[in-house]
């Protein structure tokens, strides 16, 4: 089932910021963002950036995953057929995030299946967060710039980095790429590009 980002976090951006008892000029001072923008994002009358829904779900305190499965049970086993995994598109990116590892309560990583059409590629140069990663080409060419080296990824290579460390990827190859990314501690959406 493919979704729209919006579609997936408006409400439950409100749903959040109410539990928290959190009016919208204090999340808007928290995070950098309006409150009239927050505001539209939550009646799903704006389209946001990927960074405007990380800087909001930072305020909130929320992971990927929370953000995205709207029935989190208490459980110690997940098993997600394929066909029941979540898709999301991330418009401004041109690329879609496929949740592989959601459901447990207290995830230690997350594991995500990341399609890159031709051409794409990360709109931040200076991406980084807290952490590290490990990036395994399914299919394509992918390639990264970590600091100023670049490591080129085709079909069965992988990439393990601190996240800390500058980061910044883009398909150069000829057709869609597929990267299977594991993070640890899990992805935040919170998370600003700049922050270390």
């Amino acid at each position: 089932m493919v979704e729209q980002l919006v579609i997936n976090v408006g409400r439950k951006i409100r749903e959040l910021r109410q539990q928290r008892g959190l009016s919208l000029r204090r999340l808007s001072d928290k995070v950098g963002v309006s409150p009239s923008a927050i505001q539209k994002i939550e009646q799903n009358l704006i389209s946001p950036t990927l960074g405007t829904v990380l800087k909001i779900t930072k305020g909130l305190g929320t992971t990927l995953q929370s953000l995205l499965d709207e029935h989190m049970e208490a459980r110690d086993v997940v098993h997600l057929p394929q066909e029941k995994r979540r898709t999301v598109l991330v418009p401004d990116l041109r690329i879609s995030l496929q949740s592989l590892a959601d459901g447990l309560p207290n995830e230690a990583f997350s594991a995500i299946l990341l399609t890159i059409p031709k051409g794409a590629r990360m709109k931040e140069r200076e991406f980084r967060h807290h952490g590290e990663e490990l990036q395994l080409c399914m299919k394509g060419k992918v390639q990264f710039t970590i600091r100023d080296e670049t490591y080129l990824l085709r079909r069965g290579d992988s990439l393990r980095f601190k996240s800390y460390l500058r980061h910044y990827w883009e398909n150069v190859g000829g057709t869609e790429a597929q990267l299977l990314m594991i993070c640890s501690p899990p992805i935040h959406l919170g998370r600003s590009p700049n922050e270390g």
